[in-house]
């Protein structure tokens, strides 16, 4: 009987003792002393995004044989960044956004120059397009010709103060089509880019009384900016869900842009040079459509 009663004893002081331990509750938080950092960061995003990562290849251009070449013409166009549809190549105008995973177009350039990724090369305005990739480049003198201000140390070297990247209006892109009898199609591969900026004062900083005038500060072989292009997102204004890479912009042609000359026997001068006024966009329409009718006579029916 006794030690029935030490055993019923002992049950209730364990029963106790297990109650008063499920109330005070084991925290990190010592009494007086701060609360335990933990290494969990929070994201906006609710699924890991596998699409466009760094290790992200290019898809590698196919061999063509010049045997299978039966015709091709050099054309040159221009992105207006102020189109609704080339927004998205416009923005960020300064820096980067979604901590540097999204660029604007002229900033990605920028940076894969500045990583020496991209080798840029000098415009010259005397021979124009003729020759792109004749003369390479300095950083220095980019940034002079996109309205970014030069500074120098006490020791002589160069500082980066801005690259007026919201004067970049316009990209101005070489280009070439070919009718590919092998597989019996109508082609076209970028071969240069070029960023357009726009100067509204003069070098005294008064207004340009004839408008603004244009300049090209570097341009850049296409097939080298592809493997930067392809591992950076840009903005997809329609889903968020579908992210899209530069290079998935030019290979795709999502790209709203206008024709501006196409090689002739001139020179390769420009529609600007010999039509005026709204006679350049229909000169350009007569250029795109030729291109189309090419492509459409050389089918047999």
């Amino acid at each position: 009987m006794k030690a029935r009663r030490y055993f019923i004893g002992a049950a209730i002081l364990g029963i106790w003792s297990l109650s008063l331990s499920a109330q005070n509750v084991n925290t990190s938080i010592t009494p007086g002393g701060a609360p335990v950092i933990s290494s969990y960061a929070p994201s906006t995003d609710v699924y890991k995004s596998e699409t466009i990562i760094p290790e992200k290849r290019p898809v590698p251009y196919s061999y063509i044989r010049e045997a299978d070449v039966m015709w091709a013409k050099d054309i040159w166009r221009t992105i207006d960044l102020r189109h609704r549809q080339n927004m998205p190549l416009r923005y960020p105008l300064e820096g980067s956004m979604s901590d540097g995973e999204r660029y604007s177009l002229f900033g990605l350039l920028m940076e894969g120059i500045k990583t020496e990724e991209i080798t840029p090369y000098e415009y010259n305005p005397i021979t124009g397009w003729k020759d792109p990739f004749a003369k390479v480049t300095s950083l220095e003198h980019i940034y002079s010709q996109s309205g970014g201000d030069s500074i120098w140390d006490d020791e002589g070297n160069f500082l980066k103060v801005g690259q007026g990247t919201a004067n970049i209006m316009q990209f101005q892109l070489q280009e070439q089509w070919y009718f590919d009898k092998q597989h019996s199609t109508m082609k076209v591969r970028i071969v240069a880019l070029a960023p357009v900026y726009y100067q509204y004062y003069d070098e005294n900083g008064n207004p340009i009384k004839t408008g603004p005038r244009h300049k090209i500060p570097f341009i850049v072989h296409f097939p080298q900016c592809r493997r930067l292009f392809a591992t950076h997102a840009m903005y997809n204004p329609n889903n968020d869900a579908q992210a899209i890479s530069f290079d998935d912009l030019f290979m795709q042609r999502r790209f709203s842009s206008t024709i501006i000359a196409e090689s002739n026997v001139f020179g390769n001068r420009m529609l600007s040079d010999y039509k005026l006024g709204q006679d350049v966009l229909l000169e350009a329409e007569r250029i795109k459509n030729d291109l189309f009718i090419m492509e459409h006579d050389l089918w047999e029916y």
